[in-house]
Order: C-alpha cells, then structure tokens, then sequence
C-alpha cells in the first residue's frame, strides 16, 4: 500500500509491504577486490547459459556456478523435495551466477555489464552501493538450487572461506504481488 499526500511543497509518501528477512552474502573481499556475481530474471536457462560461456571465455574467468532461484510464473516455488531432475531449462526462471575470481570493482562491473540479459536493476543497484549482493537463504519456501557449472580451465583465486561479507537483508514477498495490477487515474499501470 502506498499512501501520498502534499503538504505546500512537501510531498508524503508512507509505504506497507510485505517483507521475508533473508540472508546474502557481498561480493566484497576483505581486500577491497570483489568475486563477480549475476542476477537473471524471466530468462530461460538456455539464455543465461550462453550469455555466461561468452563472457567466460572473453574474460578467460574460472568455474561460473548457476543456481535457479524461481521457476517459470506457472509453478512459483519448486515442490517438496525438488532436484534437478524436475528442473525444466526450457522454461523461463531466475537464475543466480558466481564466478570465484578475484577482480577489481570497475573490472567486475565491466564484465557484468557485459552480461546479456543481466536483470538491470541487480546491475544499478549493485553499481550505487559499491558491491554486488545475491541472496543464498530461502525466500518463501524458495531456495536457490544448483543447477549448473560452467566448466574451465582457469584457476579460482577465491574460495567461499573468503567470503566475509554477509548480510540480513528485508525483501518484498513476491508471491503476494504476482499479477496485481493497481491502476492510476491516468490509465497507467503500477507494478
């Protein structure tokens, strides 16, 4: 719910949202360099997977781990006990990426602005705060799962003990905003 109202040349804007706290971790390395990390949604596997194994190769980057964070809109959560195997690449989800390469902030966000179909506001945000931050908690029952490495013959220079920058972070509950549409005395559309 978003209340607005104007006072002279004030403008008030109060918000209620449904939230799930979860954790993250930054790509923030203890010595100011950063692992690179990727955010896709709506996308199809198929289109993560080859928009990855361009820039792996054009940046000769390590192993490139994808995780699926939401299937496509038809089935929202993965069921109960849920593998692999029940995992559909055709269809469009949210993925997830890290590469455990360690890389200079305006080198990481080079290479994953170079990313096709990398979900812009992941990229915006990440650029405003000065690191990267991906989610690896669940969120309403939605895990991320494994789903893929990219295979290559370059070393990592970063392992996940490096990590030690992690975060509780509050995010909008998507279920509850999936296909609703607020309409606006114009005619325009919110959400």
């Amino acid at each position: 719910m978003i209340l607005r109202f104007r006072l002279f040349n004030w403008r008030f804007t109060f918000v209620a949202a449904p939230v799930v706290d979860v954790i993250g971790v930054n790509s923030e390395l203890p010595d100011g360099n950063h692992i690179l990390m990727w955010d896709f949604d709506g996308k199809t596997f198929w289109q993560v997977h080859d928009a990855l194994l361009k820039i792996q190769r054009l940046y000769k980057l390590p192993n490139i781990y994808i995780l699926l964070t939401r299937m496509a809109n038809k089935q929202k959560k993965p069921p109960e006990n849920f593998t692999v195997k029940d995992w559909k690449p055709a269809e469009k989800g949210n993925y997830i990426a890290y590469c455990f390469k360690r890389t200079p902030w305006r080198k990481a966000v080079e290479i994953v602005a170079s990313t096709e179909h990398v979900d812009w506001n992941f990229f915006r945000f990440s650029v405003f705060r000065g690191k990267f931050t991906l989610r690896v908690s669940g969120k309403d029952g939605r895990k991320p799962i494994p789903v893929y490495i990219l295979k290559s013959p370059e070393p990592e220079d970063v392992t996940i003990a490096d990590l030690k920058s992690w975060v509780k972070y509050e995010t909008l509950r998507k279920d509850v905003y999936d296909n609703i549409k607020i309409s606006l005395p114009r005619g325009e559309e919110l959400l």
